[in-house]
């Protein structure tokens, strides 16, 4: 087992590192100022990315900064939104038996709301799936808000065609709703060396296994894509140890890398 073999505490590279273990980079960091003032004074907040860039990193590390008296959040992952639609899931989710009814469903949840220590944050992942009838249901669930009362927060996180699908004329009322939008880039050459570098450093590796040429490889194959990265040097190392090697060379990681695109 590679741990062994490169005398790792920890497991580098992993997808469930604590909030307090992520890697911190500029993009990260901004992100954070935006969604700190989407909590402050926003209603609505976007944030946009592909696919592994680290949106949901990027959310854990929100998560971590928040106190129960700050902030009640609802996190909802929409890959299993149920057919009874989304004002259904919210109530679910925040321990309510739903009611029968649009209007019961949001008077509801406003209820809820209002009895919510400090400010009630719904965070939809994966919301480049919601359909147009549920954006719509979320645009009249801020609007009723702002009638009534209740510090309601909503963070809509997806992949980039969120972006677009809110700015189709039906939905121009909930775009204008929108007061922070982020959009989450992956990794340049020199912040993937970085990642490379503090992933091994976390797990307590020696800082020479990855050479700067492997790390520009990594790069390139990439796109500079963290879960990718992440995937694609946790063969590296597989392959060093199968090879019985100290060091990840360019010939290690092609090996890797021929074996990763199957």
């Amino acid at each position: 087992m590679y741990l062994e073999h490169f005398q790792f505490r920890s497991q580098p590279f992993s997808e469930h590192a604590a909030a307090t273990a992520l890697w911190q980079d500029t993009r990260m960091k901004e992100g954070l100022a935006r969604l700190e003032f989407l909590l402050k004074m926003g209603e609505l907040g976007l944030v946009t990315g592909p696919s592994g860039v680290g949106k949901s990193a990027l959310i854990k590390r929100l998560l971590s900064r928040l106190t129960p008296q700050q902030c009640e959040t609802v996190y909802c992952h929409l890959t299993h939104l149920p057919s009874s639609g989304l004002l259904k899931l919210i109530a679910t989710q925040l321990g309510e038996a739903p009611k029968r009814g649009k209007d019961r469903l949001y008077g509801q949840i406003l209820e809820r709301a209002q009895r919510s220590e400090g400010t009630l944050l719904l965070i939809f992942d994966e919301a480049h799936l919601l359909t147009s009838e549920s954006l719509t249901d979320l645009r009249l669930l801020i609007s009723s808000a702002l009638e009534v009362g209740p510090p309601l927060k909503i963070l809509l996180v997806g992949q980039e065609s969120l972006r677009g699908t809110i700015k189709r004329a039906q939905h121009a009322d909930l775009l204008n709703r929108v007061s922070v939008r982020y959009q989450l880039r992956p990794l340049s050459k020199e912040q993937t060396a970085q990642y490379v570098d503090f992933q091994i450093s976390q797990a307590g590796g020696d800082g020479k296994i990855f050479g700067a040429e492997v790390k520009d490889l990594l790069h390139d194959f990439t796109g500079g894509l963290p879960r990718a990265i992440n995937n694609l040097a946790i063969a590296c190392l597989l392959q060093a140890t199968a090879l019985n090697v100290a060091r990840v060379d360019e010939d290690v990681f092609r090996q890797a890398a021929g074996e990763f695109q199957l």
